[in-house]
């Protein structure tokens, strides 16, 4: 999988609620008050969006009942805009506001007023916003020209009372828990993390450039999604990375996008892309929409199968139909992009490989009288084996070979019982697994591949409903580019006494 836009050395030298906080360890909701509203751009209203299940719950249970779930309701990100009441221009004193305690940090793209203590990481965001601004254009096509003058005014606050007190933060502002936007100023408290403090900046930055540049930042779902893809970054020797995927969560303290939705799906909360696609402009005042639309917006901008629409919605931004016309785009390819989702949300986690964990399918067939011999390589998620099982009938899967588990360090040599010194999900590391999904039929519910049974090194198989056999081993998705090797699978009909 694709590590995100990268930087160069970086030169030496707007409306929205943030984008919250959480830890690995710590979900819980942010402590400053969250009420304050903003007003949607002028031509969006409740937009026409796709119908389907909501949650794992309504696969589960196909309930499609809305009423009473408030984070199906449709609408844009209220902001504030170039046409509010309001003065563009702050009356900034710099002599007055370092009497106060406030001290002024410039870069080329960005001057950055704080009252934060010097550090290393806290001096160096002008440098690290620099060194985002021609990402920023790569993503959205732009020349770097277009943006070379473009200056945003930053406020990093530890005593908010500091910067009111300097006329840096305007009383019309409404309460925020983190960090707001508003044209060409943005707002931030200082953060635990040093690495969510920068994320936080980058947050706001993709939308004040979205806004500038692009004219708007569309509905909730996008605008949040796409703030929080081009924020996850890494920051290393003054090299930016930008949409990158952490490999572990010590690369994103305080962020716990990941945790988030793997909890949410464990408690049968997980959600489904139709019901992200209807947040309305007050679900993020929860932190799990945060995190699903990380989610949702990596997962389009990476997917093959969509990752050509979900770019090209950098257009549409104004467009009140964008979700609309994005899942027209995607065709026939929604129903496939849905069940490759559930697979993501299911197996969230560091280093997930959205590229590896494409499902590969094949033409299917009848197995032959007398059996076939298929190959499953063990760098890549689910399968196809190619032959078609029939209910009431019991079948002998049985597997050969000696693979590689990890190149890069602890290589593991492995065969297809796993290894039982290490488990992942409850079996042994690199044991063969399968699952049966009926290729001919729409996919109602939870997808079989979510659910699989263990083959290790034989197992009859007596099947329920007909399907495609499908196969791959047991590894934690980042692990996948590490294996070498392949396993040879005989698949072959067991005759039973009823048979006879």
């Amino acid at each position: 999988m694709r590590q995100g836009l990268r930087s160069g050395e970086p030169r030496p030298t707007p409306h929205h609620a943030d984008s919250a906080s959480t830890a690995d360890s710590d979900a819980s909701a942010p402590s400053h008050d969250t009420t304050g509203q903003r007003r949607p751009p002028r031509g969006f209203g409740p937009a026409r969006l796709p119908s389907g299940p909501r949650t794992f719950a309504d696969l589960l249970a196909s309930d499609q009942d809305d009423s009473g779930d408030p984070t199906t309701a449709t609408g844009t990100v209220g902001r504030s805009t170039g046409l509010d009441n309001q003065s563009d221009e702050l009356l900034i004193d710099d002599t007055k506001a370092a009497v106060l305690g406030i001290r002024k940090l410039t870069g080329r793209h960005l001057i950055l007023y704080t009252d934060v203590p010097t550090s290393a990481d806290v001096d160096e965001l002008p440098a690290a916003f620099d060194a985002a601004v021609p990402l920023w254009c790569q993503y959205f096509d732009l020349t770097v020209d277009r943006a070379a003058d473009w200056q945003m005014i930053g406020f990093l606050m530890s005593e908010k009372n500091r910067f009111a007190g300097a006329g840096m933060y305007p009383d019309d502002l409404p309460p925020f828990p983190h960090g707001y936007q508003r044209r060409r100023y943005l707002w931030l408290y200082e953060q635990t993390d040093d690495y969510y403090r920068r994320h936080l900046l980058l947050h706001e930055g993709t939308h004040a450039f979205m806004d500038h540049f692009l004219g708007g930042i569309g509905p909730p779902w996008y605008a949040e999604g796409m703030a929080e893809l081009l924020a996850t970054h890494r920051w290393q020797d003054r090299r930016m990375t930008l949409a990158y995927f952490p490999r572990d969560k010590s690369e994103t303290p305080g962020w716990g996008r990941i945790k988030l939705i793997r909890d949410e799906a464990a408690a049968a909360r997980g959600l489904m892309p139709e019901a992200i696609m209807n947040f309305g402009s007050t679900a993020h005042r929860r932190v799990e929409a945060y995190a699903w639309c990380w989610g949702l917006a990596v997962f389009l901008d990476v997917h093959p199968l969509s990752q050509a629409s979900f770019r090209r919605l950098r257009g549409k931004v104004s467009d009140p139909d964008l979700t609309v016309w994005f899942k027209d785009q995607v065709g026939a390819d929604w129903p496939e992009l849905n069940e490759q989702w559930q697979l993501f949300v299911m197996n969230a986690d560091y280093g997930y490989d959205i590229l590896r964990e494409q499902i590969q399918r094949v033409a299917s067939r009848p197995l032959p009288p007398d059996g076939v011999t298929t190959t499953i390589a063990v760098g890549r998620g689910w399968q196809s084996s190619g032959i078609r099982l029939e209910p009431g009938a019991t079948y002998r899967v049985r597997a050969r070979g000696r693979y590689q588990l990890g190149r890069s360090h602890d290589i593991w040599w492995c065969e297809p019982n796993g290894i039982t010194l290490h488990y992942h999900q409850g079996r042994p590391l690199g044991m063969l697994l399968g699952a049966v999904r009926d290729d001919a039929r729409p996919l109602a519910g939870l997808t079989p591949l979510a659910r699989p049974d263990g083959i290790g090194l034989e197992t009859d198989l007596t099947i329920q409903s007909p399907g495609t056999l499908y196969l791959r081993i047991n590894d934690r998705s980042a692990g996948l580019a590490d294996n070498v090797g392949q396993i040879e699978v005989q698949i072959s009909s067991v005759v039973t006494a009823d048979d006879r």
